[in-house]
């Protein structure tokens, strides 16, 4: 088998090399942190929530009540959970339906910190099971989600840290039970999550980075970035005892990434015009497609701003790319875009462009528009040339933490679905096609949400047999060339009866298509009740349906569930 390989013509790297030209609307799509000191997150501007408002009651269930209304100083809330769970199929299994009683125990740890010098979000719960009937399912699940930001020196020196860690569900065809990292932390995001999944059926996702930076801004001239990303990420069936940088189970895949930036971007002095250069080099070594695998890119950018709405961009570049896998990828060649960025409203932005990467063209949209104070639409379409692990490394970058302890994008604060967006968990290469819309309307006793995402890859490499999964609910990916799709909407309602009662209802479609499988469609259906005894006393009581069909013998299974809980803030 050869050597995948898109060269660069000699003419076009003559043109990187004299180019001066090029810009994106905010900064350059590269895998390191999307915001820093200069560039901060997107900041909701919802009114904060007065006691009898859901979004409080909300904010008690995921453990950010306390340091979420505009606290300053350091917030640290710990809290236990206990859960007994029905379950009519525990195994997941089409012929062989199971009933079992699950006990889940979930100590956690909710920390917020805003101090001149450090800026943190973080909430990590591992949850521990154990079946009454089949302890071969005993397990546990590591589950964290955080971010930092810290000056190290003032104006000057920055680091930023962050991590995720979740279960997902290992095979296609589940993309009703929720498209990410379906954490356990709290329930008002109205999926169903993998609290039923079997251990065989659940993958424990884990990325950690850390990322020193300097900043230093030379008058109205510019300001130029130096930084350093350390990553680790990795993929481990069946659970896992420590919650980052070790993997265990029989489907292991791991990936260690170091990357480089350097950038210069211009000041107001030179305004209307924007000129950005950005030089990035990563280097990874890991299991599969990972090994031994590098992304090295140059580019220039060049932007003009038409007026207080409306900008545009274009960029040109080079790119060197390296990975392994059967048969090797190596790409060579021009990178360029153009494009526009409109700015409708103070707190709406929405970037299109159009461009070579990859060593493909594609369009790229993200976009996201306040309706009113309390109704957002958003979207974004993104194309990539990666692996799945590589695919969690971009989107922790790009996250951040609500108030309610859920991911959002960083740059435009709508849901962040970090995950295979229902594909499972496949070790091989691919050219990655994504598009995700979500809208989300905010009132004082409910609030509506709604997402449709939409996944594609295409492999471009395999892994090496020796390294493919011999679970039977880890499906291998499809042969090189061939695609394999998925597409999953929902709608979520959230109501508050009372200053202590409120519920949280959902109902979601997915369906799934790969060459092994065939398609797979699946539906989902949840309600809950939660019932606030005080503020740190919190019941819940729960029921939800899946069902996955497919005409393939042995694909289709269905699943009832009946949950209890309650939980204790300290």
């Amino acid at each position: 088998m050869g050597v995948t390989t898109i060269p660069l013509r000699s003419s076009a790297r003559l043109t990187c090399a004299v180019a001066v030209g090029c810009v994106l609307g905010t900064r350059v799509a590269v895998a390191f942190p999307a915001t820093d000191a200069s560039n901060p997150s997107i900041v909701s501007t919802t009114p904060e929530p007065t006691e009898s408002d859901l979004r409080h009651q909300l904010q008690l269930q995921s453990g950010f009540g306390a340091g979420a209304a505009g606290a300053t100083g350091w917030t640290f809330v710990p809290r236990i959970s206990a859960q007994e769970m029905y379950t009519d199929n525990v195994l997941n299994s089409s012929t062989d339906r199971r009933w079992d009683m699950v006990t889940f125990l979930t100590p956690g740890i909710a920390l917020v910190g805003d101090v001149p010098n450090a800026q943190v979000r973080l909430d990590y719960a591992p949850q521990f099971r154990v079946d009454a009937r089949t302890p071969s399912q005993n397990d546990i699940t590591q589950q964290l989600l955080g971010t930092g930001n810290f000056t190290i020196l003032p104006d000057e020196l920055f680091l930023d840290a962050r991590a995720v860690a979740g279960a997902t569900p290992t095979a296609p065809g589940f993309g009703a039970l929720g498209t990410g990292i379906t954490q356990q932390l709290n329930t008002s995001n109205g999926n169903i999550g993998t609290l039923g999944l079997s251990k065989e059926n659940q993958t424990q996702v884990n990325s950690v980075s850390i990322s020193p930076y300097l900043l230093h801004r030379f008058g109205d001239t510019g300001t130029a970035k130096v930084g350093y990303e350390f990553n680790q990420s990795s993929f481990s069936n069946g659970g896992s005892d420590f919650p980052l940088f070790f993997q265990t189970g029989g489907s292991s895949q791991h990936i260690m990434t170091n990357q480089g930036v350097a950038q210069f971007e211009t000041g107001e002095r030179f305004a209307p015009y924007r000129d950005l250069i950005v030089a990035n080099i990563s280097q990874s070594n890991g299991t599969g497609v990972n090994q031994d695998s590098s992304q090295n890119t140059l580019v220039n950018q060049l932007g003009y701003q038409i007026n207080r709405d409306v900008g545009v961009f274009a960029e040109l570049g080079y790119e060197n790319l390296r990975f392994g896998g059967l048969p090797p990828t190596r790409i060579d060649d021009m990178v360029w875009a153009f494009g526009t960025t409109v700015t409708p409203n103070p707190d709406s932005e929405i970037t299109i462009s159009y461009g070579h990467k990859n060593g493909f063209n594609a369009i790229s949209f993200n976009g996201s528009y306040a309706v009113t104070a309390r109704t957002r639409i958003s979207a974004r379409y993104d194309t990539g040339l990666q692996s799945d692990l590589q695919n969690i490394q971009n989107q922790l970058d790009l996250a951040a933490l609500d108030t309610n302890g859920n991911a959002v994008d960083a740059q435009t604060g709508a849901p962040l679905f970090i995950g295979g967006g229902g594909l499972g968990v496949q070790n091989g290469l691919f050219r990655t096609k994504a598009f995700t819309l979500s809208a989300n309307t905010v009132l004082d006793r409910d609030q509506f949400s709604l997402s449709l995402q939409i996944s594609e890859q295409t492999t471009v490499a395999l892994a090496p047999s020796n390294l493919v999964a011999s679970n039977p609910f880890a499906i291998p990916p499809p042969p090189v060339g061939q695609s394999s799709n998925a597409k999953t909407a929902s709608l979520s309602w959230a109501h508050a009866f009372s200053e202590a009662l409120s519920m949280v209802c959902s109902a979601s479609y997915s369906t799934a298509q790969q060459s092994s499988t065939g398609t797979l469609n699946s539906i989902g259906a949840n309600v809950s009740l939660q019932y606030a005894i005080n503020e740190t006393w919190v019941t819940n009581v729960r029921y939800a349906y899946f069902d996955r069909v497919s005409a393939t013998p042995g694909q289709s299974i269905y699943q009832n569930l009946i949950i209890v809980g309650i939980s204790k803030q300290f």
